[in-house]
């Protein structure tokens, strides 16, 4: 009789382990615990996912208004005339400002924080990571305060606010080469000249800006967003599309965009966005 025929004879018992099988069964016994300690511990890729998701989207209210809008109010600011989409489609148009958490921040936190970029979202509905709030630049309080023409003001996120730690719309305009990359604008805690935002009115044949200096800011009309400090034109960069946790995104960019005839073109228009009941 063979030794291969012999061994079929052999009947082992569960305590005994042939060759690597024990290291085998005690690293999966390892990775299990494992998983279940970073499950309850909330360290898991989609539990961090799950926290972010519920951070960022958390619906909100915007400060409703058919008229001018003030200091202090709840606003989203939208791109109305640019795609929303990549490949662009004829019926779809508007991007919403807002913040951005990335692949490698996701991993500290699952909330907006000093340093994350902003970006043009296509989801139109008010959430938490589009939604700002209109804050005095003067050490003034302006609660309530018709925001003018050509008025400074910071445009602070509004999860941050609530927080009492505000974290401001922000652009360096000679940043680190390679810190910002595609993304110029980013939320700051530090309140500095490069924070200040100011509204001008579109250039009209009719009526100049120097007329409009001074008039309540409207709702739902097309503006400009400029910056103080530079005096450039906040905008998005609608042949830049990037990908995010929850699909495409557009970056913004900071340029002046002029036609032939000294008028701002679709890219540099803005709405101060209060979508109205019905």
């Amino acid at each position: 009789m063979s030794k291969h025929e012999e061994d079929k004879g052999i009947v082992y018992c569960n305590r005994v382990r042939l060759g690597n099988w024990y290291e085998a069964s005690k690293l999966e016994e390892y990775k299990l615990n494992k998983f279940l300690e970073q499950m309850k511990s909330g360290n898991l890729m989609l539990a961090r996912f799950r926290k972010m998701t519920e951070n960022l989207n958390k619906p909100t209210v915007l400060t409703q208004s058919s008229g001018s809008i003030g200091f202090g109010a709840k606003i989203a600011l939208l791109a109305p005339h640019v795609p929303a989409s990549d490949p662009p489609a004829e019926d779809k148009k508007g991007l919403l400002l807002g913040g951005r958490i990335s692949s490698n921040e996701i991993n500290y936190s699952q909330e907006l924080e000093d340093g994350c970029a902003v970006i043009g979202l296509s989801e139109l509905e008010p959430m938490e990571r589009n939604t700002f709030i209109i804050m005095s630049a003067d050490y003034c309080n302006r609660e309530g305060e018709q925001l003018k023409y050509n008025q400074e003001f910071l445009l602070a996120i509004n999860s941050s606010v609530e927080k009492k730690k505000p974290l401001y719309l922000r652009y360096d305009p000679n940043p680190i080469p390679g810190l910002c990359g595609l993304y110029p604008l980013y939320l700051s805690k530090h309140y500095v000249s490069n924070t200040r935002w100011r509204i001008l009115p579109v250039q009209s044949p009719y009526i100049t800006r120097f007329e409009q200096e001074g008039k309540p800011v409207m709702v739902n009309q097309d503006i400009i967003v400029n910056h103080c400090a530079t005096n450039v034109n906040l905008g998005i960069n609608v042949g830049c599309w990037v990908m995010g946790f929850y699909g495409k995104v557009c970056t913004p960019i900071m340029k002046t965009s002029l036609d032939i005839y000294g008028k701002e073109l679709p890219n540099n228009i803005w709405q101060i966005y209060i979508p109205i009941a019905s």
